[in-house]
């Protein structure tokens, strides 16, 4: 694969002072390809929470996904130092069921999905799904930057999985992760999080040619101090 050009930051950085109302799981809005299947791992749009998980500190969200930078971004102004992680199914079975031909009907896979307690408002989820949609000319991966809690980011990864099995099939599609943040961490955070659930992702899915990553500061640079 060529060397891909520097991408150029996106989008917008939502201030750190702003924290929206949490919304309730059963209105959230999705958007792009997520939209056409609900947000919710069972199709009604309200994810399941583990039975008896408890919280956990923020530090350990998302299996370990958020760094200590973001989980401090998380726990100001006025965020949880503790999270309830939601029933999602592992990063193998995630990957497994995007190999199955019925999953490449677009249809949303949850990777993290955090409230404020069991049954509780959201505070941010991850998902992905395949979508026909396809990085620039030249490049494997575009993250773009979005305005708003319910749409915070958005991944764009091409990754070809062949035709050798018998329920997987080629073509030009690529994978969509996207993220809906009622931390309303910074932008910067968003492109970890997104590059950080891919990376995990393409790794089990075995792409014919590897995604060329782009560092996060590359595409949506970390936040001015002076301005939190």
């Amino acid at each position: 694969m060529e060397p891909t050009e520097p991408m150029e930051p996106t989008g917008e950085i939502v201030p750190r002072n702003v924290r929206p109302p949490l919304g309730r799981l059963a209105v959230l809005t999705c958007t792009s390809v997520l939209a056409a299947t609900g947000c919710g791992g069972d199709g009604s749009g309200t994810p399941k929470p583990t039975a008896d998980a408890g919280l956990i500190s923020v530090s350990r969200a998302c299996g370990g996904l958020f760094d200590e930078t973001i989980a401090k971004e998380a726990r100001e102004p006025k965020g949880p130092s503790e999270v309830h992680p939601v029933r999602t199914p592992s990063t193998g079975q995630v990957a497994e069921a995007l190999r199955e031909e019925s999953a490449r009907r677009s249809t949303p896979e949850d990777l993290c999905t955090l409230t404020d307690k069991a049954g509780g408002e959201e505070l941010l989820a991850i998902a992905v799904a395949w979508t026909p949609q396809s990085p620039p000319a030249g490049r494997s991966v575009r993250y773009t930057a979005t305005v708003g809690p319910e749409d915070a980011g958005r991944l764009l990864v091409a990754c070809d999985i062949g035709s050798g099995g018998a329920t997987a099939s080629g073509g030009d599609r690529s994978l969509e992760f996207a993220m809906r943040d009622h931390f309303t961490v910074s932008d910067h955070s968003h492109a970890k999080l997104l590059i950080a659930s891919a990376k995990k992702i393409t790794a089990r899915l075995d792409c014919r040619e590897a995604p060329a990553y782009p560092d996060p500061e590359d595409v949506a640079p970390p936040p001015d101090p002076g301005l939190r």
